[in-house]
């Protein structure tokens, strides 16, 4: 009997001292592949560990998959990227520090490899939500914004982007997303689609859409090429004012010929003759070969035919002189 329950014990302490090593073998590779820095190495080093623990179900699991999904990303394997963080979001205790990053990596793989577009969406909606619910808790949100809303956004307006040869209706969606990307992390990328939006609704008769495009971003960075395009297409409908403002405030920026000469004509449409006749005037010192020799003639017949209209020559040249000489120090005068 004795022998008997030595025996058990003996196998129990085997049994016992083998998991114990077992355990520790794994702890061990966790902890080394954790720790590596080399992602073509992690990465294999991830796939060993998958297939040698894997089958298990423990307390490394959902981390395995979340590093398995985010080096996979990072290494642009994304068919892995698809399959393992989608097994990582099964977990219902995964926080919101690690969603936030696999929704971002899985809109993209869905996105890049065009497995699945309306899963790249998906995705990408579940950021904004999961991100808009955490700005109503959180002060520091621009980290987040930036990092993970803003992308989220651009994701989907190439996706409705896409779609706007045929629903021109998307094109509108779009660029309602750029632009709140656009004021999330002011980044140039974010600029640009808003920017190639715009320029697309301009063309399809969505002028109101596309001024909004561009006053959004002018509301953050003043822009003298924007203003210049803002004034262009307030003239299109015909609002003066407003086009004449953008033109000063492109003008004021950056001396262009063309904004001077447009200038011009919307001022003298507006019976504002000496204002008119300055900016002509400086359009024509500018030198531009398309729009200076255009405004020299309006200019000529503003000065000759209106404003000194039946006084003698000698006076009218004089005062032409004297506008020119005014312009040229105008322009030569550094700005502020």
């Amino acid at each position: 009997m004795k022998k008997a329950a030595f025996l058990i014990i003996t196998i129990m302490v085997l049994s016992l001292s083998l998991a114990l090593a077992i355990d520790k073998e794994q702890i061990d590779t966790w902890t080394a592949l954790v720790g590596e820095k080399d992602l073509q190495t992690k990465m294999e080093k991830l796939e060993a560990y998958y297939d040698k623990y894997g089958a298990k179900e423990d307390r490394y699991s959902m981390y395995m998959y979340v590093y398995l999904a985010q080096t996979s990303y990072l290494l642009q394997k994304y068919e892995k990227t698809i399959q393992f963080g989608e097994k990582a979001l099964v977990y219902k205790e995964i926080d919101a520090s690690n969603k936030l990053p696999l929704y971002l990596y899985l809109a993209n793989a869905y996105n890049l490899t065009k497995q699945d577009l309306e899963k790249a969406y998906s995705y990408a909606e579940q950021i904004v939500t999961l991100a808009n619910s955490l700005r109503s808790t959180s002060t520091g949100n621009s980290v987040m914004d930036i990092n993970y809303t803003a992308p989220a956004l651009r994701i989907q307006v190439q996706l409705l982007a896409a779609k706007a040869q045929e629903e021109p209706e998307k094109a509108v969606s779009a660029l309602n997303k750029a632009i709140e990307a656009f004021k999330l992390d002011k980044s140039d990328k974010s600029a640009n689609f808003v920017i190639h939006l715009s320029d697309h609704l301009s063309k399809t008769d969505r002028i109101a859409d596309a001024i909004r495009g561009l006053e959004a971003l002018i509301e953050v960075k003043p822009n003298a090429d924007y203003s210049k395009l803002l004034g262009v297409w307030y003239a299109r409908i015909k609002d003066n004012p407003k086009a004449i403002e953008n033109f000063k405030a492109s003008y004021a920026q950056k001396k262009n010929a063309q904004v001077a000469y447009n200038l011009g004509i919307l001022l003298n449409q507006n019976q504002e003759l000496d204002a008119a006749i300055n900016y002509l005037a400086e359009a024509h010192l500018l030198n531009d070969e398309k729009y200076s020799p255009e405004a020299l003639k309006l200019l000529d017949h503003l000065v000759f035919f209106e404003k000194t209209k039946g006084q003698p020559q000698a006076e009218q040249e004089a005062l032409y002189n004297e506008i020119l000489a005014s312009a040229r120090a105008r322009l030569e005068t550094p700005q502020t």
